[in-house]
């Protein structure tokens, strides 16, 4: 302890000028320094901080995910780590730090000492100040949270699983501004929202005359480039087109349609799946060797319906985001709201529940607390192998009953892809004009405001 002292008091004054949280423990894991920054950032006197451990002053913290106790118990150095922080008032603030142990004379272990960065007063991290925040009391789902935390701040490929509704794309906006590359762009696509024919020059852009009308025009990976590409639904892009990225993956480089030169480019690339990894592989909608490269980061998102704590959680946070402008004089979830949404079994995961929210917002009576949801549809229900069959006390000729057969699949198919008909067309095994031909002669149409949330103009630069 007495060397630990004597480095503290020799190197006080050069810590107490740095406009950086500095802090210093001993090898029980208490503070003996806490510098004027760190104070500042925590909203407190530094004098109430020392001699306190730090699982005390720290108590959303474990003893895993603190740096600074695991530079003493494993004596190792952790470099430039992300990690959320709550300041006195509650508020959740977004943080990198870089942390090391402290050796004596003999070698031994006398503390250990951190050095940090709040990102919301960086003025060179601009997009880092709107970092997603996911909330979450469900143990796996917090799990998965710290576990983007630390692939966002390496340069690793990511691949988030998780169906649709959950919440891939917040996943990946968070790893992308943790990560070094938050001042650049991520640049979003949905590859079952671009028809195959026009995915690849989307992705790698054209040269004049590669096809009639091309022009020279850049594609999202030289877009991109020193930034984030995020590619959602890998699953929809054909095998052959995964296979000219795995190309950019192994040496960044890549050619335009029509070009005979090569491009390089320089990006990270985070994707995202509907349906396990293992089963797209199975299926064929996914390389296997794809699988391996992108898969370094593998994020794997529970659904909503194994969340049952979050449920509510998440509920009263709608309210209190669109309460105000939809109903201002209700504030709180009242117990048996909470009840009905618990039996609930969520097929369209968190997306589905605040859509719900926020119609029970719309038709609720002027009250302080929502105690009834007014749910969007009942839960579609699966269908039987009795469903499809054609039953023999069924009225009408085979060519009736095979044409109903024919609309009712198509009608769900459709449905359950959020009347995308690329996705659709896919499903059913069919070329998309082959679907809207189908759809034309058996009278099906798709309503005009059902479109594929991929079409909103908040997803991606490329819908309109």
């Amino acid at each position: 302890m007495e060397e630990l002292k004597w480095l503290v008091s020799s190197m006080k004054s050069v810590f107490d000028t740095l406009d950086q949280p500095v802090t210093i423990i001993d090898p029980d894991g208490c503070f003996v320094y806490y510098n004027r920054a760190s104070a500042r950032m925590d909203g407190t006197n530094p004098d109430h901080i020392l001699g306190r451990h730090v699982l005390d002053v720290c108590p959303w913290l474990t003893t895993e995910e603190s740096s600074l106790l695991r530079c003493i118990s494993e004596n190792t150095t952790f470099t430039d780590q992300y990690q959320a922080y709550i300041g006195s008032a509650g508020e959740r603030m977004h943080y990198m730090h870089s942390s090391m142990p402290l050796s004596g004379k003999t070698g031994a272990i006398i503390g250990a000492i951190e050095i940090g960065l709040s990102l919301e007063e960086n003025p060179c991290s601009d997009t880092v100040q709107d970092l997603p925040d996911i909330i979450s009391n469900d143990a796996e789902m917090s799990r998965q949270i710290r576990a983007i935390d630390i692939f966002g701040t390496s340069d690793v490929p990511i691949l988030i699983y998780g169906e649709t509704g959950t919440g891939k794309e917040l996943f990946a906006r968070r790893a992308h501004g943790v990560s070094s590359r938050s001042r650049h762009p991520m640049i979003c696509l949905n590859c079952a929202a671009i028809p195959e024919t026009l995915l690849e020059s989307t992705l790698f852009g054209t040269t004049r005359g590669a096809y009639t009308g091309a022009e020279n025009r850049k594609g999202l990976l030289a877009l991109a480039d020193g930034g984030t590409r995020f590619l959602d639904e890998l699953n929809s892009m054909s095998v052959e087109l995964q296979s000219k990225l795995l190309r950019v993956l192994q040496d960044g480089s890549y050619r335009p349609l029509g070009s005979q030169s090569d491009l390089q480019t320089n990006f990270r690339l985070i994707t995202a799946l509907n349906e396990q990894p293992l089963e797209a592989i199975s299926k064929g909608k996914l390389r296997e060797d794809l699988y391996y490269r992108i898969a370094v980061g593998l994020i794997e998102i529970p659904p909503l319906r194994q969340r049952i704590k979050d449920i509510a959680v998440i509920a009263k946070c709608v309210i209190l985001k669109y309460g105000p402008e939809l109903k201002p004089s209700i504030t709180c979830l009242g117990d048996s709201a909470v009840k009905q949404l618990e039996a609930h079994d969520w097929p369209g995961n968190v997306r589905e529940l605040e859509n719900v929210i926020r119609r029970s917002l719309l038709l609720a009576e002027d009250k302080t607390t929502l105690d009834r949801v007014e749910m969007i549809a009942s839960h579609p229900v699966k269908q039987t192998e009795q469903d499809y069959s054609l039953h023999e006390d069924r009225q009408g000729s085979l060519k009736n009953r095979l044409s109903e057969f024919e609309t009712s699949l198509i009608q769900k198919t459709i449905q359950q892809q959020e009347y995308n008909l690329s996705a659709a067309a896919r499903d059913l095994e069919l070329p998309r004009t082959t679907l809207i031909s189908r759809m034309k002669a058996l009278g099906i149409t798709r309503p005009k405001e059902q479109k594929h949330p991929a079409y909103r103009s908040d997803k991606s630069p490329l819908s309109s």
